[in-house]
């Protein structure tokens, strides 16, 4: 016999009222962290009070006031974050009392579902019982159903020699119909029961879900032994280091008019991911991070005989690139974007940023920078360049400035073809709702202290800095900078004419390599970044193309022949360069072009016209130094041939 068991829908309303109690009862009976304390140790409540983030981790000040009893008190720093170094951890005072010791250890709190593990298994037995009857059940109705089979094989009542004995076959067939439909109720029964069952058993499935989840929480406990002589208030400073915060420079560059001076906003973007609250702080932004060696290297013998030595400006390079080699792989950048440029600091036009498993690439543009999607799993970029040497490093930053350094031999690396879009500057006059509103907004007072490792900037405000890893802008610095303004074209490249503020002494205005945000009188011109890696005396910053003036490069003369007494191959060229002034205004331009260089003597390249331009001889560089009248059109022209041997190659073009 099959036992009988309660109807789904008692079965839910009583795990149903069940849940509910125990969840009242968890409620009633929560934790209190406090309790966990010994008898004569006393909890202080603290607050973070400053803030000191430097470009990587930040130094966290925690104020508490204490009444201290005469004799040793034991004072205990509660619901610290648990990613706090206890080896970093310092502690000073004010107050008439002594420190004796410091240890720290880690409280665990049940936060919910603790009783809920009884019930759980209680429920957990009740189900197993309940598939146990489901399996005696089918074993059941296996036993009707092998019993049809035996009644179906033996139908067959023929008595030999006589043929069918029709009483005998009426008692079978009054048998065989009783069976049968003892066999048919029998199995809808058991059918009936094992829904039931089913029913029941998605029952308490529903009430063990319902039932809390065990819910703990762990934090740091710090206890400190204090002594006073006399019952006395003080006040406990308690400082640790965090490595999940940091800042990075960032700044918006100014100009109204070529004849004002140039305004620099500096600014720090902080961040961070601690876990802790950073509300209503002071803040301090230092420059450095302590958690970096602090040693000299020392130098290894260098050999220029094989694959140690390297070519004169790999060292350079080296320790350009040295700080994001450092860094680990940071899975949640997705996107980096930065610049590309040589040993000289130059950019490097046309390189390739490519992920290190091919999926993603992109191109760098006429001033270096190049932007790109990082797709998921990709950990590593590939920074390639014609002539230059490979770098592959970790993806760790959303902007990666990156140096190549000349290679030792000519690698052939295949360079991308896009197509990229070139967009122009603003530089028209201001609009005209806004030409007569002159607005002077007053900041915050920032107290700059400089130290023999690092500058720190001490705001004068309060700030609130979320848990949440998104920079926060805090303004730390203007410079007002009387700079030079220069037009410049390199027409070879690009026709566009950038205009460029160079000034000097920035060595004392604390700045750092960061992004640059730059507006020309009313316009937003464009982002750009602030590279000091390679400034000599003068730091020069690019205002963006300026439409209003215009450089042409047509080729006037492309002449190859043989010459008919020298046998030789002649290569005659001719460039005439048109600058055209449309602004109402003088401006100063400098246009760029090249000569070609040569590595062997059989080759001759003879200068026929330079009209009055500088020649760099190293590079060959061309430069016409030109002061252009409002309105104004000039002209420069550049022709130079080559003579070569007929068996050489010769690049001509």
């Amino acid at each position: 016999m099959i036992r009988p068991h309660t109807t789904f829908e008692r079965l839910l309303l009583t795990a149903g009222l069940a849940a509910l109690m125990l969840g009242l009862a968890l409620v009633a009976s929560a934790h209190v962290p406090l309790a966990n304390l010994s008898s004569n140790e006393t909890p202080v409540a603290s607050h973070i009070d400053h803030v000191v983030v430097y470009e990587q981790g930040a130094q966290v000040e925690r104020l508490a006031d204490v009444s201290l009893d005469a004799g040793t008190n034991v004072l205990v720093f509660t619901d610290l974050n648990t990613a706090i170094d206890p080896s970093k951890i310092r502690l000073s005072g004010r107050g008439d009392f002594t420190v004796l010791g410091m240890s720290h250890r880690y409280h665990t709190d049940t936060l919910g579902g603790a009783d809920s593990n009884e019930e759980r298994v209680r429920l957990s037995n009740l189900r197993i019982q309940l598939n146990k009857d489901i399996q005696h059940a089918q074993t059941r109705r296996t036993l009707f159903d092998r019993e049809e089979q035996l009644l179906l094989q033996n139908q067959d009542f023929k008595v030999k020699d006589t043929g069918v004995d029709l009483q005998r076959l009426m008692e079978a067939t009054a048998f065989f119909e009783a069976r049968f439909q003892i066999i048919q109720e029998g199995r809808e029964r058991i059918d009936r029961d094992i829904a039931s069952l089913q029913a029941e058993i998605a029952a308490l499935d529903l009430a063990m879900q319902t039932l809390p989840t065990l819910r703990t929480s762990t934090s740091l406990e710090v206890t400190v032994r204090v002594d006073a002589d006399v019952a006395t208030q003080g006040q406990l400073v308690f400082s640790y280091w965090m490595q999940q915060a940091g800042w990075t420079p960032s700044y918006n560059v100014r100009v109204k008019d070529v004849d004002d001076p140039m305004t620099l906003e500096c600014q720090a973007l902080v961040h961070q991911t601690t876990g802790e609250r950073w509300e209503d702080i002071t803040l301090t932004v230092a420059t450095g991070t302590p958690s970096k060696n602090r040693t000299k290297p020392n130098l290894q013998p260098w050999y220029i005989d094989g694959t140690q030595g390297r070519a004169g400006g790999s060292t350079s390079v080296a320790s350009a690139n040295a700080w994001l080699k450092a860094q680990p792989y940071n899975p949640t950048v997705r996107e980096v974007r930065g610049q590309l440029y040589d040993a000289n600091g130059s950019p490097l036009v046309g390189a390739t940023v490519m992920s290190s498993d091919g999926r993603t690439r992109a191109v760098t543009d006429i001033n270096g920078f190049y932007n790109l999607q990082v797709a998921q799993g990709t950990t590593a970029l590939s920074y390639q360049s014609v002539g230059y040497s490979v770098e592959t490093i970790n993806i760790s930053n959303p902007v990666m400035n990156v140096s190549l350094a000349p290679a030792m031999t000519m690698d052939v690396v295949t360079i991308a073809s896009e197509s990229t879009e070139m967009t122009e500057s603003l530089f028209g006059r201001a609009s005209s709702r806004r030409r007569d509103v002159e607005e002077e907004l007053s900041f915050v007072a920032v107290d700059i202290a400089h130290s023999p490792t690092q500058t720190r900037f001490n705001v004068a405000a309060t700030y609130d800095i979320p848990s949440d890893g998104h920079p926060h802008a805090v303004r730390i610095q203007d410079h007002r900078l009387d700079a030079d303004y220069l037009h410049q074209c390199a027409p070879k490249l690009d026709p566009q004419v950038y205009l460029t503020a160079m000034f000097t002494d920035w060595e004392d205005l604390d700045l750092m390599n960061g992004r640059m945000h730059v507006y020309f009188g009313e316009d937003y011109v464009g982002e750009s970044q602030l590279r000091l890696d390679f400034v000599e005396d003068t730091l020069a910053i690019s205002l963006g193309p300026d439409p209003n003036l215009v450089v042409r490069r047509k080729r006037t003369l492309r002449e190859d022949k043989v010459g008919a007494f020298t046998g030789k191959k002649e290569f005659n060229r001719e460039y005439t360069f048109t600058i055209i002034n449309r602004k109402s205004s003088d401006v100063h331009i400098q246009v760029e072009d090249q000569l070609p260089l040569v590595r062997t003597e059989e080759i001759v390249i003879d200068r026929l016209k330079l009209d009055g331009a500088h020649v760099h001889e190293p590079s060959g560089q061309v430069v016409w130094d030109l002061h252009v009248k409002a309105g104004d059109t000039e002209q420069r022209r550049l022709r130079y041939a080559i003579q070569s041997p007929r068996e050489l190659m010769v690049l001509a073009d």
